[in-house]
């Protein structure tokens, strides 16, 4: 396993400095908690406390005490995700490690590990690598509540199941039934101290979860920065709508979608059972999912094949439960759905091969298990030809190469090998078929720049209706405002140094509308920067007479305006009445190409 965590380590930490700042809306509000504890408590998205981030702190946390301790860089942000992401690695291991042989804790963490999408977020600063070790270490610990029945392992599953809510909310929350279930069912007491020792965890987890959302609601709005993604001003609106409802149900107003300009959305939903295996999330996560979904149905139909003791049954259900529910999730959401939301199913994924993987190697005498198996191998190698020879960029003869190391590995598994060495010869060759696509992409990962709030894993698609064709569109110039959108304008140096002159006059170098560019002036000027109406742009934060004052008071010295992110939206806002007062009381400056509003020369 020691090898398995230096090729993990390698691969995470290899060429880590290529992604910069990455997502710069989360880099700057981590600069920002660097600056000044209150907007380190609230997740502010500048140091002047105007507006929270859409996300609970915790991962900012994280990062800000890295930055702290190492220098605010981009390696002092994106190493602790790194760690995360090999921590979790090692957890799968152990976790399957507890029930089973080492060859199927082996198989579960190399798949886990190697998986494109992990690999992108564990060298990205998104809140998903922690959320992930959070409930990774919700299963470890309701295995040894199981095993040792004591109390502060129920405690420990509380306590991670809440920490991953407050990392990202209803999310974090996926595992949640699967764990409880299975404490009930498995554990080994009464039923009275089961509902008991639940009913403390369950409290714990609401504490836990709760405590940080309860403080900001009931602190006064005047007196704590607005709460980014809601729309009254609340966390639990943040919770439940932005962060909940509104992700799994989508709207044609949703604020995400409107980000994308009408002519480049999809007329139809692509929510389905397949939704995972097309061009948008296919790279990411497709390669190994038929393979656990007929992985599903062996340990479903093999049930009494599994060991009679409780922890490995137990485990058993935890996986199969928490990747369904997962992957049903994922594949009937709204369209607000994010690539890299499929880093969620990566742990339930990896965990239920790993199961699947020590049935077969358990009862390979049975002729049923090892025809299951190779249908499975076989699955997973049609699945990768179907991938890799849906993009560009790959040698011609991979995907049948692959194909053919498949069918070859899928041959030699339905026949029981007369000695072991050809036994391991037959797992070699299958294994290396089910791995090579998705590690060929992993460590295309590593070698791919990544910035923004949607990175995506691979090759480019051949289809020109993917996400990755449009985020590629948008990179050279077409059309050309698109990048500024996405990815933030690129500050010149004559505005970095007007912003940087503004460190004696205001609290605010500067506002505008578009939170990316808003995030990468803060981030190259070192001055705080308002991004009006948050992440979307449609937050009522702050209102036109907050701003009016502002600016009367001194607070705010340039306006930035961003007319292509404002006709990207639907309706007008809060934003679009700021950007028409500037215009209408300030003269228009332009600073190396870049048009700018000079606050304190108002012209009526």
């Amino acid at each position: 396993m020691l090898l398995i965590l230096v090729l993990n380590g390698i691969l995470y930490f290899w060429n880590l400095g290529i992604n910069g700042w990455a997502n710069y809306f989360y880099s700057a509000a981590v600069q920002s908690g660097t600056q000044n504890l209150g907007s380190a408590f609230f997740g502010s998205s500048d140091w002047g406390n105007s507006i929270t981030v859409d996300k609970p702190p915790l991962s900012l946390w994280v990062m800000e005490i890295s930055s702290k301790m190492f220098g605010f860089t981009p390696i002092g942000i994106l190493a602790p995700q790194a760690i995360m992401g090999v921590a979790s690695t090692l957890l799968i291991y152990v976790i399957v490690r507890k029930s089973f042989p080492a060859v199927p804790a082996l198989f579960a963490a190399v798949v886990f590990f190697t998986m494109p999408i992990v690999v992108l977020m564990s060298r990205y600063n998104n809140p998903d690598p922690l959320m992930l070790l959070l409930m990774l270490v919700s299963v470890y610990a309701i295995q040894h509540a199981i095993e040792f029945n004591r109390l502060r392992y129920v405690i420990l599953t509380g306590v991670a199941v809440g920490l991953a809510f407050m990392t990202k909310q209803l999310q974090g929350l996926l595992v949640l039934p699967s764990v409880s279930v299975a404490y009930m069912f498995w554990g080994n007491s009464t039923w009275y101290r089961r509902l008991k020792n639940a009913g403390i965890s369950g409290a714990v987890m609401v504490f836990t979860g709760g405590f940080w959302m309860t403080a900001v609601d009931l602190i006064p709005a005047n007196v704590r920065p607005y709460v980014g993604g809601s729309h009254s001003n609340s966390v639990l609106e943040l919770t439940l709508a932005y962060n909940g409802l509104d992700r799994i149900v989508g709207t044609e107003d949703d604020a995400i979608a409107n980000l994308i300009p009408e002519q480049f959305r999809q007329v139809n939903s692509d929510a389905g059972l397949a939704r995972l295996l097309n061009a948008n999330y296919g790279q990411e996560i497709g390669w190994t999912l038929p393979a656990a979904i007929i992985a599903v149905v062996l340990i479903v139909l093999g049930w009494r094949l599994l060991p009679c003791e409780r922890g490995a049954r137990a485990l058993a259900f935890v996986a199969i439960t928490w990747f369904l529910g997962t992957y049903l999730v994922l594949s009937f959401m709204g369209n607000q759905i994010h690539t890299y939301y499929t880093e969620a199913l990566s742990a339930p994924l990896a965990l239920t091969l790993g199961v699947a993987c020590a049935i077969c190697m358990r009862h390979n005498r049975l002729l049923v298990v090892r025809v299951v198996a190779a249908v499975g191998i076989l699955a997973t190698a049609v699945c990768s030809w179907l991938i890799l020879s849906s993009v560009v960029g790959w040698p011609e003869w991979l995907d049948n190469a692959i194909m053919l190391l498949g069918a070859l590995g899928a041959a030699l598994s339905v026949v029981r090998p007369p000695a072991r060495w050809l036994a391991v010869g037959a797992g070699s060759v299958a294994v290396a078929a089910m791995l090579a696509g998705p590690l060929l992409t992993s460590a295309l990962n590593t070698t791919l720049p990544q910035n923004g709030s949607n990175p995506v894993s691979g090759q480019l698609t051949k289809s020109r209706a993917s996400i990755n064709r449009f985020l590629d569109d948008m990179k050279h110039g077409n059309p050309a405002w698109a990048y500024d959108v996405a990815f933030g304008q690129t500050p010149n140096t004559a505005i970095l140094d007007k912003l940087r002159a503004s460190s004696k006059t205001c609290l605010w170098a500067a506002a505008t509308t578009a939170s990316q560019t808003a995030a990468r002036l803060q981030l190259e000027a070192g001055r705080p920067v308002i991004p009006l109406g948050g992440f979307a742009g449609s937050d009522p934060s702050p209102t036109l007479q907050d701003f009016k004052d502002h600016v009367e008071n001194g607070k705010i010295c340039y306006f930035l305006p961003q007319d292509e992110f404002l006709a990207t939206k639907s309706k007008a806002g809060t934003v679009d009445e700021i950007s028409e007062w500037v215009k209408g009381h300030f003269e228009l400056q332009m600073a190396d190409g870049q048009r700018i509003y000079d606050l304190s020369k108002r012209t009526m």
